[in-house]
């Protein structure tokens, strides 16, 4: 150990001793303080400021790596921007679409069917020349080329190659405008083009506005301001020309309201039952029916125009708009039909059910109706004459009409202002044997009601009023099952009666009939018992038929059926083979083989969904030839 480890031991026992000592005090020389002089000058010298600053200086901090390639970063970046406005904006190669002007001279205004003519002048001031360049002219539907106005003009394109730094050029274009009259059309004018070592393409568009002033034909419905819920109504829409040469393909357009049922016009409609081929000076008569609640507003639409060139039945340009609104009045004398309670325009009924007829009356009218007369005019060759029956009044069978009057009934000489009343008849289908030559059978029924009243001027006058209904019948669709052991397509083997613990094999028939109208998506579903096995033979074999063990159940996806099957054509029938195996508490019964039979389908025609069930099949053999009654019950061995 030397001499100052030593020392340096003594000098921390000796503090040692101090820290824990009450009485060792410690002692130590202060320096003193020592005065500095700064010589500070009166005047300031030329840098010494400068050298004071640069003495105080802290020492910079170098930059890191990343700190420095951002810093290139941004320089580039800056470096970047300032070249390309340079060279777009305010340098070489300097191209601007403000720089470019779309120039239209034309018409303010034009009549449908006239030729527009623009001439358009595009100016390049850019000091680089525009490579490429194309014209496009969009044009508003309907437009149509100067060269055949047949053809329709929706785009323009024209190419105008290359536009020189501060060059014009100028280009006329022709087209042939249609509209309706006092509407307004837009077109819009635009340039495509490049520029020299850039693949991006420029545009610059601009919109012309034009309108229509006159069109070559105007729409005049005829007056109609209000008609009665039910009735016939009948009006006309006249197509006027405007100009002497007539326009070739034009069409008249009609957009019926809800509640309204086309009957017939004249002419005839071109396609359905609201498009017609027309020419200046036409004039369209149409009737139909109109139905609502007393104050319903019905609105009529109109237009005419040429016909598209995509769809001959559409129109392409519209020429003229026409509006009539009808609104829905009380009949004088009201009148409504109800079939078994249901009031609705057109009832469903099934072929072999008993229809009742109601028809309530009313005087809607502020002033008495006398001699008033109910009739109705029945048309259906399914309807079974000899059971039609009225109540108080008369059925007339040699026009097949029901009349209810003053000599039937005394209530109708006088009906005051309020007053109303009902009637009734039955009427029922032909017997399902002679149903089967009917294909989609209805009947129409035409109720009209009419008497004399005096008007508030004290005028007499007939007042009329009348509604349509049908009636649709749905057909019969049946399954008739049965049950063989002795005919049928397969051969049955087993003991006859059944004995138990035997199997006796039987062979199940379905048989389906069907009247009068298709049948869609047939199908057929039974059971078999847990004492039935199914033994996986079926005729024809063309048939789907599935079973499913879990449950028993049989499904025949039967499909289409046609009318008459089984009545004037062949039926259509499957036959599939079971195997019966008798328990000891079935002895003296007989039992069923299959659970109930369901047909199920539906009729094409009233789009009504057909369910039919029939009892399932047992040991009683009823349709087969060589079966007994005793042969039906379980025996003991």
């Amino acid at each position: 150990m030397n001499i100052d480890n030593d020392e340096k031991l003594n000098r921390i026992d000796k503090l040692k001793k101090g820290l824990y000592s009450k009485t060792i005090k410690f002692s130590k020389e202060r320096s003193e303080f020592r005065q500095r002089k700064h010589d500070v000058k009166g005047d300031w010298e030329k840098g010494s400021l400068s050298q004071d600053i640069e003495m105080n200086k802290k020492i910079p901090k170098r930059k890191t790596f990343f700190e420095k390639m951002l810093i290139i970063a941004i320089v580039f970046l800056v470096v970047s921007i300032l070249a390309v406005s340079a060279t777009f904006l305010g340098g070489i190669n300097r191209v601007s679409t403000s720089n470019i002007d779309i120039s239209v001279i034309g018409p303010a205004s034009i009549e449908s069917g006239g030729e527009l003519s623009l001439q358009v002048t595009i100016t390049n001031k850019n000091s680089t020349d525009l490579e490429l360049a194309d014209l496009i002219i969009e044009y508003p539907t309907g437009t149509r080329s100067p060269d055949d106005v047949e053809m329709e003009l929706n785009k323009f394109r024209e190419s105008l190659d290359v536009i020189p730094a501060g060059k014009s050029v100028r280009k006329e274009v022709k087209a042939v405008l249609y509209g309706e009259e006092n509407s307004d059309k837009n077109i819009i004018i635009s340039l495509e083009y490049r520029i020299a070592g850039s693949n991006a393409i420029f545009f610059k568009d601009r919109k012309y506005d034009i309108s229509i002033s006159s069109s070559p034909v105007n729409l005049v419905v005829s007056p109609l301001e209000e008609s009665i819920s039910g009735q016939e109504v009948e009006f006309s829409v006249s197509v006027l020309s405007n100009t002497e040469n007539s326009v070739e393909g034009l069409l008249l357009s009609a957009d019926y309201p809800f509640g309204f049922e086309f009957k017939s016009s004249e002419p005839k409609p071109s396609y359905s039952d609201n498009v017609w081929k027309v020419e200046g000076g036409d004039v369209v008569k149409i009737k139909g029916v109109i139905s609502g609640q007393e104050g319903d507003e019905r609105v009529f639409k109109f237009t005419s125009g040429t016909k598209s060139s995509k769809d001959e039945k559409n129109i392409g340009a519209i020429f003229a708009l026409a509006e009539k609104s009808l609104f829905i009045k009380k009949p004088f004398m009201g009148i409504e039909l109800a079939f078994n309670g249901d009031t609705s325009k057109e009832f469903i009924s099934g072929g072999d059910k008993s229809i009742r007829a109601d028809v309530m009356w009313s005087n809607n009218s502020p002033a008495k109706i006398f001699d008033a007369e109910i009739s109705i005019k029945l048309k259906g060759d399914i309807l079974d004459k000899t059971r039609i029956s009225v109540e108080r009044g008369f059925y007339r069978s040699i026009d097949n009409t029901i009349v209810w009057d003053k000599r039937t009934n005394g209530e109708l000489s006088e009906v005051s202002p309020g007053e109303s009343g009902r009637f009734s008849f039955y009427m029922e289908p032909l017997d399902i044997s002679a149903r089967s030559s009917f294909l989609n059978p209805e009947v129409f029924i035409d109720v009209s009601a009419k008497g004399n009243r005096v008007s508030e001027e004290n005028i007499p006058e007939e007042i009329n009023s009348s509604i349509s209904k049908t009636i649709k019948f749905y057909s019969d669709l049946m399954i008739t099952p049965r049950s063989t052991y002795y005919t049928g397509s397969f051969v049955n083997s087993g003991s006859i009666p059944p004995t138990v613990d035997k199997e006796t094999t039987y062979t199940i028939v379905w048989t389906i009939t069907n009247t009068m109208n298709d049948i869609a998506n047939t199908r057929v579903v039974s059971t078999l018992p847990p004492y039935v096995r199914w033994m996986g033979v079926v005729s024809p074999s063309s048939e789907i038929i599935s079973y499913n063990p879990v449950g028993g159940e049989i499904i025949w996806e039967v499909g289409d059926i046609k009318p008459g099957t089984g009545i004037q054509t062949s039926a259509k029938e499957i036959s599939f083979q079971v195997a019966l195996m008798p328990s000891v508490s079935q002895v003296g019964l007989a039992p069923t083989l299959t659970g109930d039979v369901i047909i199920t389908g539906t009729d094409r025609f009233t789009s009504t969904s057909l369910k039919s069930t029939k009892s399932g099949v047992s040991t009683r053999l009823g349709t087969d030839p060589g079966f007994i009654n005793e042969d039906a019950v379980v025996v003991a061995e």
